[in-house]
């Protein structure tokens, strides 16, 4: 045993350093706790009672019946208690329900109570079972004979008497006898008296103004008391009188109604919240004293106690009959928690500045129900235009709209038909030829995008000399070009364009270099030194063309355009004399890693344009990103302007890619579908029907011939 830590002066005048000497065994503990368990189980009726209670009083024929329907409770009451409970949970259990129904022959309401009071909610059908078992069980045994059952364990255990059931016990409150009064310390000044009653007079008599001394002595009690004591624990300063006599109303009044004691816990939580957990364990346990006195209280008391709840539930109240159901709009949520939230607001600062209680008593604001009651009543108006299944949407959530993306498809998928899974069907005016070989579905062109009241033709004719002399020959540009004209040719913004094939990119891409050449024109000059334009192509072929395209085009202003490829190697001197280079991604890549002249030729490349951007999905996508990346990094760290234009066919992720290009999505991102195209574009189908891999092959070989050579004939190209 280990000693308490006492000083020893204190050790010798007692008997704590005897030592105690125990020859009991720790077996003997535990057989004593065991025996003590079963005194404990025995005052009931257990299973293993009533299964040998059957076994004595049934014959065996009839017993092989009466075992399938104690396997029924069984499982009935392991339904009940729950699969992971144990098997003396499981039959302590059964034992309830056989004791519960052996004398009912039906589930009734008293019966649920009793199983939902011991076990909580439950299935109704184990019940059931249960129920239908015993009943079966009982059947073979007179009424009489069951309830010997219960009454041989009564008699058996009727003299024993657990520990504390003799014990009365009670929550009344007693006034304690009041005696002389006691100095405090010794002063004779300073006393203090052991009268209850007189301590609250003296108490609420410090604390109170002359407009609420009737309430004072209408509420000289234990709720009172209590609530004061919550107040000014909550609230951390001394509380009106107004807001105790308004708390105790409205506790009296639930206390009073015919709730259950777990209904008026949710309720008394939800109002006193988890600060007054103590006040509603003792609200709940003197509910009745309460009530009690209240109702045996003088007449005053009660008028008083009316005039409060009239103050409080407004002058046009009226009893409520029946349930009552209370309906909160989202507006009274948002009143009531602002309401809550300025008056700990006030309270802290007055707590801070140190002003009096009067001060501090006026500066708060009341709470006015009417007010409330008015703003529910006109919510309650505004809701009636409103549908009540309507599906509540967030109004600061707006459907992003970029101006310049016209994706039909995506359209389509904001609709409500797509959103609720509608099947999808062709369009209208296709074709089908179905026959032994194949099944053909031609689908017509979609029709063209109308034109809009903000688009305007842009005019050669109209734009200035550097933009005439590149494009002589051409009379206006077409309908996408124009209405990218405004971006790519005025301002640097980086763009990406999402356009078919055929539909004019390159000549976007004119646009931005003629864009680039009027910043460094200046009195009649083109500085040719100052900039460097850079055209990345996917390929060697595609390179060589969009040299001798712009090299015709930029002629006139005496640009010189080189083709930079593995096949084509160009000196330091020929570099420095070009002012835009055609490449290739892979070739673009080892010069930036490695610069080529005395100045570094990255450095003073002022746009970047990328064809074919849908490439950075396939074999060579890290190469184009470790472009772009490494030009993103160089415009951050020296702070220089270097225009990137992206061109590529149409994409399903546009806006990733924006995202990656630093592209802004409301000006430089221009989505086209196949709305625009200059040739409308229609679709043929061809489905051969054939299981065998070869003759399907041999059918494929055929019908392709057949419609090329049907195409031929009539005139297309077929590639």
């Amino acid at each position: 045993m280990a000693l308490p830590r006492l000083t020893g002066a204190l050790r010798s005048f007692s008997n704590v350093t005897k030592q105690n000497n125990y020859n009991e065994e720790v077996a003997d503990l535990k057989m004593k706790r065991s025996k003590l368990h079963e005194q404990i189980v025995g005052l009931d009726v257990t299973w293993k009672k009533i299964v040998k209670f059957l076994n004595e009083n049934l014959e065996k024929s009839e017993m092989q019946s009466v075992n399938e329907d104690l396997k029924d409770i069984l499982q009935a009451a392991k339904q009940i208690v729950g699969i992971d409970s144990g098997k003396e949970a499981i039959e302590s259990a059964a034992a309830f329900l056989f004791k519960t129904f052996h004398l009912k022959d039906c589930v009734g309401h008293k019966e649920t109570k009793a199983i939902k009071q011991m076990f909580g909610p439950f299935p109704s059908s184990s019940a059931t079972v249960a129920c239908d078992a015993t009943n079966r069980i009982t059947s073979h045994f007179h009424p009489d004979s069951l309830t010997a059952l219960v009454q041989m364990t009564k008699e058996e255990y009727g003299n024993r008497v657990l520990f504390g059931n003799n014990l009365a016990f009670s929550f009344d409150m007693h006034d304690l006898d009041y005696f002389d009064e006691l100095p405090i310390n010794g002063e004779p000044q300073k006393t203090i008296s052991l009268d209850y009653k007189k301590f609250l007079n003296e108490h609420f008599r410090e604390h109170s103004t002359p407009e609420v001394k009737p309430v004072e002595k209408t509420n000289d009690s234990f709720l009172w008391c209590e609530v004061e004591k919550y107040l000014n624990a909550t609230l951390n300063e001394m509380t009106e009188a107004t807001r105790i006599e308004d708390l105790c109303c409205t506790l009296y009044d639930m206390l009073a109604s015919v709730k259950s004691g777990d209904e008026l816990q949710n309720e008394l939580f939800e109002l006193l919240g988890p600060d007054g957990l103590e006040l509603i364990e003792k609200l709940l346990q003197n509910r009745i004293t309460i009530v009690d006195r209240f109702l045996n209280s003088s007449d005053y008391k009660l008028q008083a106690l009316q005039e409060n709840c009239k103050k409080i539930l407004g002058d046009n109240a009226k009893p409520n009959y029946g349930c009552q159901v209370t309906i909160q709009s989202e507006q009274e949520k948002q009143l009531m928690k602002q309401y809550r939230r300025e008056e700990k607001r006030i309270a802290r600062r007055e707590k801070k500045a140190g002003e009096d209680s009067e001060v501090s008593g006026d500066g708060l604001t009341c709470f006015d129900p009417k007010e409330l009651r008015i703003q529910r009543e006109q919510a309650l108006l505004n809701a009636r235009s409103v549908p009540v299944l309507s599906r509540q949407r967030d109004t600061d959530f707006e459907k992003i709209r970029y101006p310049h993306v016209y994706d039909s498809h995506a359209e389509a998928m904001r609709t409500s038909a797509f959103i609720a899974g509608a099947k999808m069907i062709l369009p209208e005016g296709i074709q089908r030829e179905n026959n032994k070989m194949y099944e053909e579905v031609k689908i017509p062109h979609s029709e063209p995008m109308p034109i809009g009241f903000e688009e305007k033709p842009v005019y050669i004719q109209d734009l200035d000399e550097i933009g005439q002399l590149a494009f002589k020959g051409m009379r206006r540009l077409n309908r996408i070009q124009s209405i990218v004209f405004e971006t790519a040719y005025k301002t640097n913004e980086n763009m990406l364009i999402c356009a078919p094939t055929g539909a004019g990119k390159t000549n976007i891409a004119m646009l931005t270099v003629l864009h680039e050449i009027r910043q460094h024109f200046q009195q009649g000059v083109i500085k040719k030194n100052e900039f460097k334009i850079v055209y990345v192509a996917p390929m060697k072929a595609l390179a060589a063309e969009m040299t001798n395209y712009f090299s015709k085009r930029l002629e006139p202003l005496g640009i010189v355009v080189k083709e930079l490829t593995g096949d084509m190697q160009l000196s330091k001197n020929e570099i420095l004399r070009t002012q835009m280079l055609v490449t290739t991604p892979e070739k673009w890549d080892v010069v930036t890693r490695k610069s080529v002249g005395d100045v570094a030729l990255s450095q003073i490349v002022k746009l970047l344009i990328l064809d074919e951007v849908h490439l950075l999905h396939e074999d060579r996508g890290p190469v184009l990103e470790s472009i772009v990346a490494r030009t993103l990094r160089q415009v951050e760290s020296t702070q220089s302007m270097i225009r990137i234009l992206g061109l590529s066919a149409t994409l399903p992720n546009y806006l990733d890619v924006a995202t990656f290009l630093h592209v802004n999505p409301y000006i430089g991102l221009f989505y086209f579908d196949g709305r625009f195209r200059p040739v409308p574009l229609g679709q043929t189908f061809l489905g051969v029907k054939s299981a065998n891999k070869v003759q399907q092959l041999n059918n494929m070989d055929e019908v392709c011939y057949e419609s090329v050579l049907k195409q031929v004939k009539a005139g297309h190209q077929v590639y």
